[in-house]
């Protein structure tokens, strides 16, 4: 499909929306003043369609699910449009019982895209992700409570912890309740500029050995930390050496920060005691591209 015929199917969709008069006064102000603007220069085709494609992007942020997939992806081949991931809504589930010793929280965002089909198919696969561990929890959750054991609170919830033109992190942290607290955290990273949702391996080389690499950072920065800080403890080193830290799974939690950092994050209990929470570390990806 050419950049002619792509513009005729975004003029298509475009008359067939019906836009809240609210948006349209503001579209209409913009364009207007676009006008004015460029009735000081030599008219110029090329500016004119990126004005004009510029006013369709408005229209599609205000009045995405009428637009047809096939526009969409048209859509996401015009440079003034960037790729947009964000949470639309989510499901709430809440449940206690009479005895006051079991009660639950559950928040399962769900994600919106507008872009490229990968992008979109990427976040359906996170969005599936998400509900089925919320299910499996709840289930979880209703079964201690029917068999009325002892005590169980969960509570999950969610964080955008990165949002920038590259990337989106959403953080799903869980904490369960039982003789204490245990808290896990989930992280879903798109790339945005690929549309690609990534694991930890996929940001590497399939011939760099990043589970060494990175597990070797992670423990000088817990030597260094426990050093300069008694109270910071981590399981290395340490008179029991079986438990101790040896290396990051292959499909370790990960995020990458605003800063475009990558962030290496543990459960609670699994690096250090409960006292630390869930500790983090940031990985120098440079020194990773030197090995």
């Amino acid at each position: 499909m050419n950049r002619q015929e792509q513009m005729d199917m975004l003029k298509q969709e475009y008359q067939q929306i019906e836009v809240p008069e609210e948006a349209l006064t503001r579209l209409q102000a913009g364009i207007r003043k676009a006008k004015q603007e460029q009735s000081a220069k030599k008219p110029v085709r090329g500016r004119h369609l990126a004005q004009w494609a510029a006013a369709a992007a408005v229209l599609t942020l205000v009045a995405v699910p009428n637009i047809s997939p096939q526009a969409a992806v048209a859509m996401s081949d015009i440079p003034v449009l960037k790729q947009v991931v964000e949470i639309v809504t989510f499901h709430n589930y809440e449940q206690a019982d009479d005895s006051g010793n079991y009660l639950a929280h559950v928040e399962t965002p769900q994600l919106a895209a507008q872009g490229d089909a990968k992008l979109q198919s990427s976040v359906g696969e996170i969005n599936g992700q998400m509900q089925t561990y919320a299910n499996q929890m709840i289930a979880r959750f209703e079964q201690e409570m029917e068999q009325q054991g002892g005590v169980y609170g969960l509570d999950i919830g969610y964080t955008v912890v990165t949002d920038t033109d590259q990337w989106f992190a959403l953080e799903v942290s869980t904490v369960e309740t039982m003789a204490s607290g245990d808290q896990s955290l989930k992280y879903y990273n798109l790339n945005k500029e690929t549309g690609a949702y990534m694991q930890l391996a996929d940001l590497f080389p399939q011939d760099v050995d990043y589970v060494a690499a990175i597990s070797a950072q992670i423990k000088e920065q817990m030597l260094q930390r426990m050093a300069e800080d008694e109270n910071q403890i981590y399981f290395i080193n340490s008179d029991m050496p079986e438990t101790d830290f040896k290396q990051i799974a292959a499909d370790q939690s990960f995020y990458i920060n605003q800063q475009g950092q990558l962030v290496i994050a543990f459960d609670e209990y699994e690096v250090a005691p409960g006292s630390m929470g869930a500790p983090q570390f940031i990985v120098d990806m440079t020194a990773l591209q030197k090995n």
